[in-house]
C-alpha cells in the first residue's frame, strides 16, 4: 500500500512538474484563431486576421516554443503577402510570453520583396503572466533594414490600464486591458497610434483597438471564432 501510494505521488509530482506554462498565448497545435477588424460604425471588412498553431514543443529549461502562421486578407479578399507569415514564441516557465516583433516584421517583408537582403535587430517584446492594473510593461524598439533604408517600430508608455470581462463574437473572456503608443517610421512613411488590446490567460489577444493621437477611433479587431 505505501508502496502504491509512494509511486502515485511521485506520478502526480512529475505530472505537475510538466505542466505547460500558461501565459497570455494559445498553444493548441491545430487550432485556429480567426479575428475581424471594422472601422467604428461601419459594416464594411476592412481585413481578416488568422492566426493558426502549428506546433508546440517543450525546451530543456521548461520553456515551450510555439510555431504559428498568420494570414490577413482584406474585405475584398486580398492578402497583401503571398502565403502565411510563419512565426513563433516562446512561453517561458513562468508563463511569460516572448515574441520577437522584428524578426516576425522581415519574414513578412521579404515575402514582398524578395530581392531585397533583410536584417532585423531588437524587437523584443515581453508579456509576463502575472499582471495587475498599474503594471508597466517594457518599451519595445525592433528595426527592420535594407539597402540602407530602416523601418522601426517602437512600443512605449505600454500599460496595463484595468481588468475587466470583454464579451466578443468568441465568447466571453475575463482579461488585462494593455494601451501603448505605436510609433512606425520609414523614409516618407510614418503611423502614429494608441492602441488597446484585451488578453485573456491562455488565449492571448481578443480585442485590439486603435485609436488616432487626437483620440478619434480607427479599427477595433476582435476574435471571431477559435476552430
Amino acid at each position: 500500500m505505501k508502496k502504491r501510494l509512494s509511486l502515485l505521488l511521485a506520478l502526480i509530482c512529475t505530472v505537475c512538474h510538466a505542466a505547460p506554462p500558461q501565459g497570455y498565448f494559445f498553444t493548441t497545435p491545430g487550432a485556429t484563431l480567426h479575428y475581424e477588424r471594422y472601422a467604428p460604425g461601419s459594416e464594411d471588412l476592412s481585413w481578416t486576421h488568422k492566426s493558426s498553431i502549428k506546433s508546440k514543443q517543450t525546451l530543456e529549461d521548461g520553456s515551450m516554443k510555439v510555431d504559428f502562421t498568420t494570414t490577413i486578407i482584406s474585405g475584398k479578399m486580398k492578402s497583401p503577402l503571398r502565403s502565411p507569415v510563419s512565426s513563433f514564441v516562446t512561453l517561458h516557465p513562468d508563463g511569460t510570453v516572448e515574441l520577437d516583433v522584428a524578426q516576425a516584421a522581415v519574414v513578412a517583408a521579404k515575402q514582398r520583396f524578395a530581392a531585397f537582403d533583410f536584417t532585423a535587430s531588437g524587437g523584443t517584446s515581453l508579456l509576463p503572466a502575472t499582471l495587475k492594473p498599474g503594471d508597466t510593461l517594457d518599451d519595445i524598439h525592433a528595426v527592420v533594414a535594407w539597402s540602407g533604408i530602416k523601418y522601426t517600430i517602437d512600443y512605449t508608455e505600454r500599460k496595463v490600464v484595468r481588468q475587466e470581462s470583454v464579451t466578443v463574437p468568441a465568447g466571453t473572456f475575463d482579461c488585462i486591458v494593455v494601451r501603448e503608443h505605436k510609433l512606425e517610421r520609414a523614409p516618407f512613411y510614418k503611423r502614429d497610434r494608441i492602441t488597446y488590446t484585451w488578453y485573456a490567460k491562455g488565449y492571448g489577444m481578443v480585442r485590439h483597438d486603435t485609436f488616432f493621437i487626437g483620440g478619434e477611433e480607427e479599427t477595433s479587431e476582435q476574435l471571431v471564432s477559435i476552430r
